[in-house]
């Protein structure tokens, strides 16, 4: 039976070799693939971001360019030349990091796949198109709320203080959202930064707290100490969307790890090139809780 052994061993590597080719991602298959990432600017989140998808496709050879952050003619010229490198470098994948890369990639006419990551408002980018695939910064209103419920179960009527022209759609998410949890929202409608302390002050003894958000005309570093000041003096929190809040002052926060939001780009970049599912999800976060000023204005939180 000797000569039986050759046939059997052929048999063995044949049959474990269709059984990995039905198994997603096995031999390591993403090593077949190369990608590349486009970043915005040389800042610790972007950077974060970037050293969490190297750690989660270490396997696939990747290249990393960053966009100039200069307006000067030298600057744009140092751009065309890495958007020609894209072009000509044979990529499967090309991730870009921060809303200045996404536009210039999708603005590229270059045939591979595109993901964006890290960037607040897709819909804002003219030139990204409604099936883009990627991860923005925006945390759905119906989870924030959620997570606000689940937390502080006295707080019922929330502040949300935001500017009509950006974020009514937002607005009418938290709206939608509210009812089904107890919860009321009231609007604290401005057009502009002098609306503000106006607004505030009329409807302040109405509600247990105010909601902060990425909104252009209500956010600066000055508005928010200004907000979160009124809101102590008035046994009124403020709730936040970042770490910067939470040290000013504010109760509660959301806020993003970014090398764990670069985990999770990793995650979809694998899933891009090997299914070709495009996806747009939501952002992984964490929820901060400032337990001082929580006690200090009387909130009391969930444990």
């Amino acid at each position: 039976m000797p000569q039986e052994r050759p046939r059997t061993i052929l048999c063995v590597v044949l049959f474990v070799s269709m059984v990995l080719s039905a198994i997603p991602g096995a031999c390591f298959s993403d090593t077949d693939f190369k990608a590349a990432l486009l970043v915005s600017k040389k800042i610790k989140p972007y950077i974060h971001v970037v050293d969490g998808i190297t750690d989660e496709i270490a396997e696939t050879p990747m290249d990393v360019f960053f966009l100039s952050a200069s307006t000067d003619d030298e600057s744009r010229q140092l751009n065309l030349q890495i958007a020609d490198q894209l072009q000509g470098g044979q990529y499967d994948l090309v991730t870009a990091i921060g809303p200045e890369a996404a536009s210039v990639l999708w603005d590229s006419k270059a045939g591979f796949k595109k993901m964006y990551a890290a960037v607040l408002d897709p819909d804002a980018l003219p030139a990204l198109s409604s099936q883009a695939c990627g991860i923005s910064l925006r945390i759905p209103a119906q989870t924030q709320l959620e997570k606000i419920a689940h937390t502080f179960q006295t707080i019922r009527k929330i502040g949300l203080i935001f500017d009509p022209g950006h974020n009514q759609w937002f607005y009418d998410q938290a709206l939608s959202a509210a009812a089904d949890k107890g919860l009321e929202i009231i609007p604290l409608s401005v057009a502009s930064k002098n609306q503000i302390a106006g607004v505030l002050k009329d409807h302040m003894g109405a509600m247990d707290a105010v909601w902060m958000i990425p909104d252009p005309t209500v956010i600066s570093e000055k508005i928010i100490h200004y907000v979160i000041k009124q809101g102590l003096y008035n046994k009124r929190g403020v709730i936040g969307y970042n770490s910067f809040f939470t040290r000013s002052g504010a109760f509660f926060s959301f806020e993003f790890d970014y090398r764990a939001l670069g985990r999770q780009a990793g995650q979809e970049m694998n899933t891009y090139l090997e299914t070709g599912e495009c996806r747009q999800i939501p952002p992984v976060f964490n929820t901060i809780v400032n337990e001082k000023i929580a006690d200090k204005i009387g909130i009391r939180v969930t444990r």
